[in-house]
């Protein structure tokens, strides 16, 4: 069948159809089933719609370059043409011609034919049609509020949805064309913007098909909208390949996403979803200076549009892409084979969380936030991406070396917080990708700013470690995945395989891990600082061990720290909180001299009664410590002497959760634990002070809290 173009203007006339048959068209006439004009709707959707497609007849007009509006297509009745498709189009085809032809004050009979068009969805949108011909606005003021004020202009007419729909579109072409001259002219005269038009008899279409597919009424979804205008931008770069989209669309793509369709049982969203996933790979990559493009028109443009410089390959990437997943048989038992959540399996990679599908993961939630978190986070960003490298490639690399180099890049994503946060994004996110990439072709380490430094540093000793333990493999995924370590063994290392076990062990078997802090105490000072005298040390909460187990540029003393804890796991034998005891207590039954604060903490468990781990202390002051709840000083604190005191004589001692003297009595009395003394004062006033015998080198020779308890008889 020959396709024949139209502009708005040459539709009304004389016509032959395919036949040779003559017919002709007087009048345009939305009938009274069609929806209400919907381009000039103020919803956010929909205003994006209506800006791209002035857009593009603006783009058209001032080039004079030709523009095609696709399909407008219906029946043929007396002369009067009743359009199934094109409705919106024809509108906004009919406004831009009236304000072109009152804008440039074109004689009255020139724009006879748009007296020809008119609605029949409600008399009133059809009494407003007729009205606005008549009108001629003063351009003083905004069209909207000029039409509102005249006279023939009927106060119920605000409830009509396609009155104010083209109010809303008036507004938008005046605001995109008001200083476009000649308009009429490049319209009308030489017309540049056209459409195909096919009467409905040529379709072999029926009535009963008419009223079908429009008695729904429904505006077209914005997947819809974006299909077809993706198809027209890959169609400028390849017709062939365009069809080869379209059919994917339809028939691969929608079969592959079907299984995971919202409730409204369509895979819109879905799709859309992963179409920015790796749309968005592909934009940090290539635009690295820019924030991520929000709008999925603009950023189809600049991926897959004429414009972009890698073009061709962003199309393949993306085809690519999507077909990866259509080339497996089931994707829950692909992910169920490689991946377990909290539990440790042997062969398999633990991601933390229950959701082992993050495809489906992805296609439901990337994208969108709860409050200012993602739901979609960027570090399975980054694990989804490994997957989609590999299963595009999946010919060249093994199963071994893919369950491994998942395990790794599953390592170097959870302990790389820091450079996957959102706030450097622009900055690392295309290095982590290039990092991603290359692990999982050729487990390249690349010496960038990518990923955390120092797991890369440990992966790579792991790798080197392997080529002569490969027996010990499996122990080494186990300890990985304990839960403390989120795959860094850096504080354990690789020097002693037994470790491994003794380990996880210790951790699991201890209740009490402040027992473990007062024994690793025994070895080594293990605290890690931080800032300006503060110090982490491990408690019953399990953060601060998660902190003090992972390298940081923060912190330091993490050899400290190791080298405390592989004593700890080479001398213990019983791996109980009485085995940890009957250690602490043989330490405190040896004859000493001297006490340092290492001697205070371990026998006195309540100096670490913080919240995390977190202590204040003066380096040149040994014994001023404080429990900190906050990194921050203002926070709550306690100076960790005084709570062992109030601990010990809990009967007569009083103390306030923040730095307040130690009240004795409940009198009026208060102490106050110096470095090498105690203040007792009432009110303001000093009573006494009580000097702790202590060496040449300000180091305590007597236990000051024993020592105080028996000067105050208590």
């Amino acid at each position: 069948m020959e396709l024949r173009e139209y502009t708005f203007q040459n539709l009304f006339g004389e016509h032959i159809d395919q036949d040779g048959n003559s017919f002709e068209i007087q009048e345009i006439e939305i009938p009274i089933i069609q929806r209400d004009y919907a381009q000039g709707r103020t919803i956010s959707n929909v205003q994006r719609i209506r800006n791209r497609f002035l857009d593009a007849l603006y783009n058209a007009i001032i080039n004079h370059k030709r523009m095609t509006l696709d399909f407008v297509y219906g029946e043929v009745k007396h002369k009067k043409f009743i359009p199934l498709d094109g409705q919106q189009r024809l509108t906004t085809l009919f406004l831009l011609h009236w304000y072109a032809a009152k804008k440039e004050n074109i004689p009255a009979e020139d724009y006879d034919f748009l007296k020809h068009f008119t609605y029949y969805t409600r008399p009133s949108s059809r009494d407003f049609c007729e009205a606005l011909i008549a009108y001629s606005p003063c351009f003083e003021t905004t069209l909207s509020e000029e039409i509102n004020d005249q006279a023939w202009f009927q106060y119920q007419w605000k409830n009509d949805p396609t009155i104010n729909g083209m109010l809303v579109m008036l507004e938008a072409i005046h605001a995109k064309f008001n200083e476009v001259n000649d308009l009429w002219d490049v319209l009308v005269l030489h017309p540049c913007v056209s459409f195909y038009f096919l009467p409905i008899s040529e379709m072999g279409l029926t009535d009963e098909l008419y009223i079908k597919m429009n008695s729904r009424g429904k505006p077209l979804t914005q997947f819809e909208h974006f299909k077809a205008e993706f198809e027209a931008l890959i169609k400028e770069y390849n017709e062939d390949v365009a069809k080869e989209i379209n059919h994917k669309f339809d028939i691969e793509w929608t079969d592959m996403l079907f299984p995971y369709r919202g409730e409204n049982q369509i895979i819109d969203d879905e799709f859309m979803r992963y179409f920015f996933f790796i749309s968005d790979i592909l934009f940090y990559q290539q635009y690295p200076e820019l924030p991520l493009e929000q709008d999925e028109f603009v950023l189809a443009n600049k991926l897959y549009g004429k414009g972009c410089p890698m073009q061709k390959e962003n199309i393949e990437f993306l085809i690519k892409s999507f077909d990866c997943w259509c080339e497996l048989d089931n994707i829950d038992a692909f992910f169920d084979t490689y991946l377990t959540s909290n539990k440790y399996q042997s062969g398999k990679v633990k991601i933390y969380q229950d959701n082992l599908n993050i495809f489906k993961q992805c296609c439901d939630t990337y994208r969108e936030f709860e409050g200012k978190n993602r739901k979609f986070p960027l570090n399975m960003t980054l694990l989804l991406f490994a997957f989609v490298i590999y299963l595009q490639h999946k010919e060249m690399i093994t199963e071994e070396d893919f369950r491994r180099r998942i395990r790794i890049i599953r390592n170097l994503i959870w302990n790389s917080r820091n450079e996957i946060r959102a706030d450097g994004l622009r900055k690392n996110m295309p290095q982590l990708l290039v990092e991603t990439r290359e692990l999982m072709l050729d487990e390249h380490f690349l010496d960038s700013a990518g990923y955390n430094k120092y797991q890369k540093e440990e992966e790579q000793k792991k790798s080197d470690w392997l080529k002569t333990h490969q027996e010990s493999y499996e122990a080494l995924c186990h300890l990985e995945d304990y839960p403390l370590l989120y795959g860094c063994i850096s504080v354990i290392g690789l020097a002693d395989v037994t470790h491994f076990d003794r380990f996880r062990i210790l951790f699991d078997s201890i209740s009490d891990k402040t027992l473990i802090h007062r024994a690793l105490l025994i070895y080594d000072d293990y605290s890690q600082s931080a800032y300006t005298h503060t110090r982490y040390m491990g408690n019953n909460n399990m953060n601060s061990w998660d902190e003090l187990f992972h390298p940081s540029n923060q912190r330091h003393g993490f050899e400290r720290t190791s080298n405390a804890l592989n004593s700890l796991l080479d001398t213990l034998s019983d791996y109980s909180d009485n085995g940890l005891l009957s250690l602490i207590n043989n330490y405190l039954d040896i004859p000493r001299n001297t006490y340092d604060w290492r001697y205070y903490f371990i026998k006195y468990s309540e100096t670490l009664c913080g919240r995390d781990g977190i202590l204040w202390y003066d380096d040149q002051k040994p014994y001023m410590w404080y429990t900190l709840n906050k990194t921050n000083f203002r926070g709550f604190y306690w100076n960790s002497l005084a709570r062992a005191l109030w601990q010990r004589a809990s009967n007569t001692f009083c103390i306030e959760n923040r730095d307040e003297p130690v009240v004795i009595n409940k009198t009026s009395k208060s102490l106050v634990v110096k470095n090498s003394s105690f203040k007792i004062s009432e009110g303001n006033q000093l009573v006494q002070s009580i000097s702790v015998p202590q060496d040449t080198n300000g180091i305590d020779i007597v236990d000051r809290i024993e020592f105080l308890l028996e000067q105050l008889k208590l």
